[in-house]
C-alpha cells in the first residue's frame, strides 16, 4: 500500500474529499487527516491519527532495540577476549535481555518526543492552519484517487510514501 498525501486550506474540503472517496470505494479506515483544528475534525466525524502515526515511537523502540543488543554483544564480547570472562548461557542471555529491555524503553521515550519521521515535512503547513488528508491506497486504487480529487479541485497533492503499514 502507499499514502498519499494532500493538503487543503479549509477543513470543509477535507470533509469533502473524505466523503467523496468513502462513496468511491475507499474505507473510512484509510483516510485520515492532521489539523490543528481537532474539534473541527470531531464535528465533521474525520479520522486523525493516533499517537503511534503521530509519533516516532515504534521506530525509536526498533532503534534502541538493535542499539542494546550492539551493546550487549560487544560487551560480551570484549568482556571474553580481554578480561577472560566465561559466563554461562543463562547469564548470556538475562544480560542481553536486560539490555535490550533498557535499549527499548530508552528508545521508545526518544520516539515519543520526537514528530513521526513522514509527517515532519508538513509541520509549517499544518502550524499555518492547512489541512493534510493522508490517504492509504493499493496499486489499483491510486490512479482512481489522484483523479477524483484533481477532479474536486481542493487540495493540493503533496507527496507519497510507500510500504504503508497498516
Amino acid at each position: 500500500m502507499k499514502r498519499l498525501y494532500y493538503l487543503t486550506d479549509q477543513i470543509e474540503y477535507a470533509e469533502h474529499i473524505s466523503a467523496e472517496l468513502m462513496v468511491n470505494g475507499i474505507d473510512a479506515h484509510h483516510i485520515h487527516v492532521l489539523s490543528k483544528d481537532s474539534g473541527g475534525m470531531v464535528t465533521r466525524h474525520l479520522n486523525g491519527l493516533n499517537v503511534f502515526e503521530r509519533l516516532d515511537f515504534i521506530r525509536g523502540a526498533l532503534n534502541g532495540l538493535l542499539i542494546g543488543l550492539l551493546v550487549a554483544v560487544t560487551a560480551l564480547v570484549i568482556g571474553h577476549a580481554r578480561f577472560g570472562y566465561d559466563y554461562s548461557g543463562i547469564a548470556q542471555f538475562g544480560f542481553c535481555a536486560l539490555l535490550l529491555l533498557f535499549g527499548t524503553w530508552i528508545g521508545g521515550l526518544i520516539g515519543f518526543a520526537s514528530a513521526n519521521r513522514h509527517l515532519r515535512r508538513f509541520h509549517r503547513e499544518i502550524n499555518e492552519g492547512r489541512h493534510l488528508l493522508m490517504i492509504d491506497v493499493g496499486v489499483h486504487e491510486e490512479s482512481a484517487v489522484h483523479t477524483l480529487i484533481a477532479l474536486l479541485n481542493e487540495a493540493q497533492y503533496s507527496g507519497e510514501d510507500d510500504q504503508v503499514i497498516i
